[in-house]
């Protein structure tokens, strides 16, 4: 049996949501014949496969489903990550377009550039030559290169807009994720403990609370009115520091917070691990490891797959020790794995 051709017909073509009939009306292929190219009973000619690149703009090697390593980081990767995050920085908002966003980049850089006390500043640099001003984002953003996520983007922005297709991923995402990915990045090398349990416990709270109080304003009907809602607001931030200091004061709040940076980091890991797919469950799975782990379960699947994959377990073996459990929480599923295996 003749090996089957794999392309990206199909997928285009669903997600145009065309028919067949309509891609043979549009293009004047037949549709058994483009049925046939789809499923890769039969290979298009050249001029055939420039066609269907120019109906669905996209390149030929992206059609046939030849495409680069999008997850590598390369010299054009690099270049393209910190031009952008220059031009955008540094647009002063004379491009309307993006303005919102640009503005909260630069106030994400700027946070980042305070606390990491960076010297100069960012905008101190803006009269500096296009070299310097490379080497001064490079050597302090650098972090930026190792968002696996953001890599992908760029390079498909990149190979996309130099066949001269029009790009199907959207501009504006580039910018929302840097600021994101620096925002992010500052929170990871200058949180406080203090900081973290605020994030933890009260975030959610102040959000809330705040946007509460600002729509309560368009209503007030006179000035004692709005008084009151200025003070009920004030209450609430008052009895919210209040119950914030009485958790710094009752817990150990430094062993605390190292528990919780543990758990943030390996908790990541594993909510990413089961959204690629490498961790399953079924519901039966759940329910059992839910009844005999409860909130630990999780922990011990997480150690296991990552020795069955030879990787590093250093982390959670932290966490497990924080908390006192590891012996107890490694023995019962070793014992469940045992049993299933007789």
């Amino acid at each position: 049996m003749a090996k089957k051709i794999k392309n990206r017909l199909k997928e285009l073509r669903i997600k145009h949501n065309y028919t067949l009939d309509d891609v043979e009306k549009l293009t004047g292929i037949k549709r058994g014949t483009y049925n046939n190219y789809e499923n890769g009973n039969t290979e298009p000619k050249l001029e055939t496969w420039k066609k269907l690149a120019d109906f669905f703009d996209v390149p030929v090697s992206y059609l046939q489903g030849i495409e680069p390593d999008f997850s590598k980081v390369t010299v054009k990767t690099k270049e393209f990550i910190i031009s952008e995050l220059d031009k955008n920085y540094f647009n002063d908002n004379k491009d309307r377009e993006y303005k919102n966003s640009r503005s909260k980049l630069k106030q994400a850089v700027d946070e980042y550039a305070t606390y990491a006390k960076l010297d100069p500043k960012p905008i101190k640099i803006k009269t500096d030559n296009d070299k310097n001003r490379f080497k001064y984002w490079s050597h302090h953003f650098s972090f930026l290169f190792t968002v696996e996520h953001l890599i992908s983007w760029v390079n498909r922005y990149i190979y996309f807009t130099t066949n001269n297709y029009k790009s199907h991923l959207t501009y504006s995402h580039f910018i929302f994720t840097v600021k994101d990915m620096i925002k992010a990045q500052t929170l990871k090398e200058f949180q406080t403990d203090i900081g973290l349990l605020v994030n933890d416990k009260a975030k959610n709270r102040l959000e809330n609370a705040f946007s509460s109080f600002e729509r309560r304003l368009n209503f007030s009907k006179n000035i004692n009115d709005l008084n009151a809602q200025f003070n009920s607001y004030i209450d609430f931030l008052n009895d919210l520091q209040s119950e914030l200091n009485e958790s710094i004061k009752n817990a150990d709040f430094k062993l605390w917070a190292k528990k919780k940076r543990l758990e943030n980091t390996i908790g990541a890991e594993y909510i990413d691990l089961l959204l690629h797919g490498s961790i399953r469950f079924d519901k039966e799975d759940k329910r059992i490891l839910s009844e005999k782990y409860g909130d630990n379960a999780w922990i011990a699947v997480l150690r296991q797959y990552k020795l069955k994959n030879k990787q590093d377990v250093t982390e959670i073996d932290k966490y497990l020790g924080l908390l006192g459990i590891k012996d107890e929480v490694l023995n019962k599923l070793d014992g469940k794995d045992n049993k299933n295996k007789n």
